[in-house]
């Protein structure tokens, strides 16, 4: 058994030279305050028998003669969990629940002599099991580099006080109650340790430390005395000075330092919204049309979830959109763009019949079942029913593959069947381009990018992918990974209820040739006084179009530069489908958002107008931001887009 336990010790040891090599790595720019764990050691116990009477066989009277101050020794367990509060200056709290063994060996080899010279050596062997409760001050003289002295008393039940008696060359007396053992007895401890964090202290959420410690501690008055006028009970009376050397392993959730900057090199800049975080937005919306009815297979009924309206229905779509202007609506965008994207036969056939000269083609194809001239004769019934179209203004056609074919020789083979069923469509070809012209819409709906926060790096390194986390207020949220060198963060629900709140960020970015950077920044933000007004723009893209910003210069340097005031903020953020990989459609939008930014700013600068930041972001086939979810082929459609919002400043 002795064997086992130095073994053991061996592997702590171990451990610990390990963990003086982790601990190398670490930083301090975290720290964990709270701290729960178990802890595993070795104690070993140096007996103070002192006078006592026992049952035995020799005499009645007193053995363990006095200034013996070592009678025996022994090795027990120490297991117990343990619980820290650990401040970031010089000072900590602890406490542990945990079983003791108290156990030893102690020979009597001078109380009794012998005939022909020398003494009997008498055999004890204690068996003292305690359940021990251990308050613990922690002195940590060198802050938060791990090191700390640890001191305080301990309140020890006793779960077991036996012994084993063997005289020599006698028998063995085995479970022998302790005469007169204290149920409850207190110690006196004094050590010091180390905590070692094993994962990255710079990024973890959780910390894990693996904490040796060395400590020795004296148990007290085990037992009463049984010579009043001779006996202390203080220490004569069964105590046991024990040296214990043991781990703990600790949990810990990480928190930033609020009251601290990094003293690092700071490679970014973040910035919150300068007017505040609002629940509110009023906006001017620009919705591009999209002139496609998709279809479901093997169904040539136009889907339910178009909006259809009864026969001579005309007058409610008008009574609910008059004019298709200025409409105030109390509902969250992502409703109000379904709502007017998915009245799309209506918008068209409200402008026929404003425009009694106009005419249309429809266009259905379907590459599979083939029945595209069904199709586009079922739109052309629903425009000459509910909208009186007179049917010679519609021609209709079928053929194979729609003009702009959905997929490509390169689409993943799991991603062909999403692209496949948007060429089930009848597509609107109007003469006079105006009738496709995008609509105008006001509505209220909840603030978004409005309450983005603003994060740039700044570094020649060249970044492969960088994220962030955000804490502060209750807020424990990471946001990544990114490619670009800049980034929108929604504030929105950070504040709560509150009127405002300090936050922190840490960034972690990973560069080209694998190292990784690391810092922190804190920031407020604060709740905007008054309502807010944006306005928004959308350019919309063709499956896989090479090179869609540049059909849409004309637009972004005349139309919407026309628009955006002077010291406004404009975000361009890009988005795509969920065909193909993700990380390559994360790029792919960001492409297209540098693109629509780089022609806005041309625009204006051409108008004069200098003092507007615009931000790119590649939002992905994330659809946190986007018009649509991706499960129906015109939400994909439509999520190939760069939407521009734009926020003036008050």
């Amino acid at each position: 058994m002795l064997r086992g336990y130095v073994r053991l010790l061996a592997v702590l040891c171990c451990v610990i030279l390990v963990g003086s090599v982790l601990r190398a790595q670490d930083a301090v720019e975290r720290h964990a305050p709270w701290r729960f764990g178990l802890n595993l050691g070795l104690n070993y116990n140096l007996a103070g028998v002192g006078f006592a009477k026992w049952d035995g066989e020799r005499s009645p009277d007193g053995r363990f003669i006095p200034l013996v101050l070592n009678d025996g020794s022994g090795i027990g367990p120490y297991i117990g969990l343990n619980a820290e509060y650990v401040s970031k200056s010089w000072w900590g709290i602890g406490a542990r629940l945990s079983y003791d063994s108290r156990n030893l060996t102690a020979y009597d080899d001078q109380s009794f002599a012998k005939p022909d010279g020398g003494f009997f050596s008498d055999e004890f062997r204690f068996s003292n099991q305690y359940l021990a409760f251990e308050p613990r001050l922690l002195i940590r003289p060198m802050d938060d580099q791990g090191f700390h002295l640890s001191l305080g008393p301990s309140l020890h039940l006793a779960m077991n006080s036996t012994y084993d008696y063997t005289i020599e060359g006698g028998a063995v007396k085995t479970g022998n109650e302790l005469p007169d053992a204290a149920s409850m007895t207190t110690s006196f401890a004094f050590g010091l340790g180390w905590d070692f964090m094993l994962n990255d202290r710079k990024t973890a959420e959780w910390g894990y430390f693996l904490s040796p410690f060395v400590e020795t501690t004296w148990l007290l008055a085990q037992r009463a005395v049984d010579f009043a006028d001779a006996q202390s009970s203080f220490d004569d009376a069964l105590s046991t000075v024990t040296i214990r050397a043991g781990v703990a392993i600790k949990l810990g959730k990480m928190q930033p330092d609020l009251e601290a900057e990094s003293t690092s090199s700071t490679f970014f800049t973040i910035t919150p919204p300068e007017d505040g975080i609002s629940d509110k937005v009023v906006v001017d919306e620009f919705y591009p049309l999209i002139p496609y009815v998709f279809f479901d297979r093997n169904n040539q009924e136009i889907p339910g979830r178009y909006v259809k309206l009864a026969p001579g229905g005309g007058s409610e779509f008008l009574d609910k959109f008059p004019d298709l202007i200025d409409v105030k609506d109390e509902q969250p965008r992502e409703y109000r763009q379904g709502e007017v994207y998915y009245n799309i036969m209506n918008l068209f056939g409200n402008r026929l019949k404003q425009n009694p000269t106009e005419t249309v083609t429809l266009i259905g194809s379907d590459p599979v079942e083939k029945d595209g001239d069904a199709l586009a004769e079922r739109v052309k019934q629903y425009l000459v029913d509910v909208w009186g179209i007179d049917p010679a203004r519609v021609t209709t056609k079928g053929q194979v593959n729609p003009r702009i074919v959905s997929g490509t020789a390169r689409t993943p083979a799991e991603d062909k069947p999403f692209a496949e069923i948007e060429n089930r469509r009848v597509e609107f070809d109007f003469k006079n381009k105006q009738l496709m012209r995008e609509v105008h819409l006001v509505a209220k709906r909840d603030a978004t990018l409005e309450n983005d926060v603003r994060i740039e790096l700044q570094t020649n390194e060249q970044i492969e992918s960088w994220t962030v986390r955000i804490q502060g207020n209750g807020v424990n949220r990471t946001f990544g990974p990114f490619f670009g060198m800049e980034e929108l963060i929604s504030a929105t629900g950070f504040l709560s209820n509150a009127p405002s709140g300090r936050f922190f960020a840490e960034v972690t970015a990973r560069t080209a040739d694998g190292r990784t950077l690391n810092d922190t920044k804190s920031f407020e933000l604060r709740r905007a006084a008054e309502e807010r007004k944006s306005a928004r723009f959308s350019i919309v893209f063709d499956y896989a179009e090479d090179d869609p910003i540049k059909r849409y210069d004309q637009f972004l340097q005349n139309d919407a530069a026309d628009r955006i005031p002077d010291g406004a903020v404009v975000v361009v953020h890009g988005h795509t489908d969920n065909i193909g990989r993700d990380e390559s459609n994360k790029r792919l939008s960001l492409d297209r958002a540098k693109a629509a930014r780089e022609s806005l700013v041309k625009g204006l600068r051409a108008k004069g107008k200098r003092n507007v930041k615009a931000y790119a972001i590649g939002r992905g086939e994330d659809t946190t931001y986007a018009p649509f979810d991706n499960s129906t082929p015109e939400g994909r459609q439509y999520n190939r887009t760069v939407i521009i919002d734009i926020v003036p400043r008050r």
